[in-house]
């Protein structure tokens, strides 16, 4: 709910979720809940003294559901606040940020924007014939097998089985990317950055669906089975192979980290490697370390997960060394850590993936003791003295 929630301050909510947390906020135990978020929001947009922050929340309530409260339907949901707020780029937290230091930036520490972009939906194909196509907006690609708009691929249901050898094509999106795209099952996947996934043309009828993640993160809402007569779908990584019937789930194998992160949004999945097996129930995440090859499974919050998904970055108590790797694949951008000794600094903030990265250094730098420097395409981040 905490993602619907800061959508709907950010003014990008849509008909569905604003129903959805309509139907929340019937529950008189939840307006607290409520309350905190925009209490949290308004404090990382604005000053905290300028405005009654109780009135604010009294008049959101109003918008959101007036007859809880007593008011006229209004026209619009947005208050003027947010979009003022929007408007300046100071698009970041719905969750404050709680770290080591509280120190604020000082001028000489606010560095100018190099116009380095977000990333946008773009990948590569590669056919089983080995040709590549760009896959990108303004650039529609269309064979015996597959369509895209330039901005999502989805493949055919042939009306003859495929027999015989299977046909594979790869689907690479680079640092900077993020791509949707749909199987020939109706199974649905969403990669994102610095990713690589192998899959065939068409399953064939009577085998395991088997798909391949290369490396980089990919979320998946798998065709059930029962559609398929019974034909399982199973996805494989590096010392991994997940095995499911019909299920939504999101991997984490990028080759620069140690770990794969598997967590099941719902429905069931198989989790194994050559030593172990684990069952994953829907809120659960398992974690393999391919230095020993060893599983541990574990309750997360699923939202902070796949926020990336909904166009999110999510960082719960998250180092800062781990939030650069995540920054640098969106966009496209070389970062190092100056001083190892700033590396583990936590940092907790939901923040927009579709904004400068100026705005999400600022955010992060105003509640902790470093400051940053561009060089090119390259981004440097130090102690601040």
């Amino acid at each position: 709910m905490k993602n619907i929630i800061i959508k709907y301050l950010y003014g990008d909510i849509t008909d569905h979720e604003l129903k959805v947390l309509k139907v929340w906020l019937e529950n008189p135990k939840n307006h607290k809940k409520f309350k905190k978020q925009v209490r949290l929001f308004y404090l990382v947009n604005d000053r905290p003294t300028s405005h009654n922050l109780d009135k604010i929340y009294t008049e959101l309530m109003a918008k959101i559901n007036p007859t809880s409260m007593h008011k006229k339907k209004t026209r619009t949901y947005i208050p003027m606040w947010v979009k003022y707020a929007a408007a300046a780029c100071v698009i970041v937290a719905a969750t404050y940020v709680y770290t080591e230091s509280l120190s604020q930036p000082t001028a000489e520490d606010v560095i100018s924007d190099t116009d380095i972009p977000f990333g946008t939906d773009k990948a590569t194909l590669t056919l089983s014939n080995g040709a590549s196509v760009s896959l990108e907006k303004g650039k529609p690609f269309k064979n015996m097998f597959v369509e895209s708009n330039g901005e999502q691929l989805v493949y055919k249901k042939q009306s003859t089985p495929t027999t015989g050898e299977i046909e594979y094509n790869y689907l690479t999106i680079p640092r900077g990317g993020q791509f949707y795209m749909q199987m020939d099952d109706g199974t649905k996947v969403w990669l994102n950055s610095e990713s690589k996934i192998k899959y065939p043309v068409n399953f064939i009828p009577g085998q395991t669906r088997m798909v391949e993640l290369i490396y980089g993160e990919a979320y998946f809402d798998v065709s059930e089975s029962t559609k398929h007569n019974g034909d399982a779908f199973a996805l494989k990584t590096n010392e991994q192979t997940i095995t499911v019937l019909g299920t939504e789930f999101n991997v984490k194998a990028y080759r620069d980290e140690t770990e794969i992160l598997t967590t099941l949004v719902k429905g069931s999945i198989e989790v194994g490697n050559s030593i172990e097996n684990e069952l994953l129930q829907p809120g659960q995440q398992s974690k393999l370390s391919q230095s020993d090859n060893t599983f541990k499974v574990y309750a997360v919050q699923v939202d902070d997960e796949i926020a990336w998904r909904d166009g999110m970055f999510s960082f719960i108590n998250k180092p800062l060394k781990d939030i650069m790797k995540v920054l640098s694949r969106w966009y496209d951008l070389d970062i190092a850590i100056a001083d190892p000794d700033i590396e583990n600094i936590g940092f907790t903030g939901v923040l927009n993936k579709k904004q400068s990265i100026v705005n999400i250094l600022e955010a992060i730098q105003s509640t902790n003791n470093m400051k940053y420097q561009f060089n090119n395409k390259s981004l440097i981040i130090k102690k601040r003295e």
